[in-house]
Order: C-alpha cells, then structure tokens, then sequence
C-alpha cells in the first residue's frame, strides 16, 4: 500500500505542476492535462480497490467510513476537476485541475494520518 500511496503523491504532484504551468502560461487544458487528470483518478480507484480488498482479506480498518469517504470524495473530485478542465476552456480550467490535484495530496496525507494501519 506504501508504494501505491507514493505512487499516487508523485501522480497527483505531477499534475499539479503541469496544470499550474498550464495556467501561468494561458493555455486551455489540452489532451496531456486531461491525461495526467485521469491518470490521477486512475491511481486512485487502484489505491482504493488495494485497499477494499485488503479489507475483506481480513485487514481490519479503524473507521471504514472515513476511509470510504476519503477515498471516494477524492475519487469524485478528481473526475469532476477533470470533467471541468474539459468544458471550461480558459485557463482557468487548467487552475481547477491544479488545485483538485493539489487537495488530492492534501487528502492523501490526512488519510494516511487517520488510519496508518493500512499503509504499512
């Protein structure tokens, strides 16, 4: 589970630059910035399937529904920053992509705060 959470974090880091570089240069969010969102919403529907089946293999979570609502909600986020990115064509589309990836890390980090015992 470390490496898919450090996997995650250098996704979401990594899309959080480029749509960054995106709107300081006035660019639209092209097929690289789409790409980079759904590869973040990709890793993490891995991440949360890992750690679903980590659960019913008899890993005991603490709190399932901060676990669940962690991982769905940025799950969501990440597909409507992406779904916003795609129809707002200004930069700031770019800037919303940014910033959902930027609390992608942010939840990432709280999530494994509150239930370290899924990570080790």
């Amino acid at each position: 589970m470390l490496a898919l959470s450090i996997l995650v974090s250098i996704v979401c880091l990594l899309t959080a630059l480029l749509g960054l570089y995106y709107a300081v240069r006035d660019l639209t969010a092209d097929l690289v910035l789409l790409g980079a969102c759904a590869l973040a919403a990709l890793v993490w529907a891995v991440l949360g399937a890992a750690l679903g089946l980590r659960d019913l293999g008899g890993g005991h979570p603490g709190d399932r529904v901060t676990l669940y609502g962690y991982l769905l909600t940025a799950l969501v986020m990440t597909v409507g920053g992406g779904w916003v990115g795609l129809w707002e064509r200004s930069r700031w589309g770019s800037l919303v992509i940014a910033v959902v990836a930027l609390v992608s890390l942010v939840l990432l980090m709280r999530l494994t705060q509150i239930w370290p015992g899924g990570f080790a």
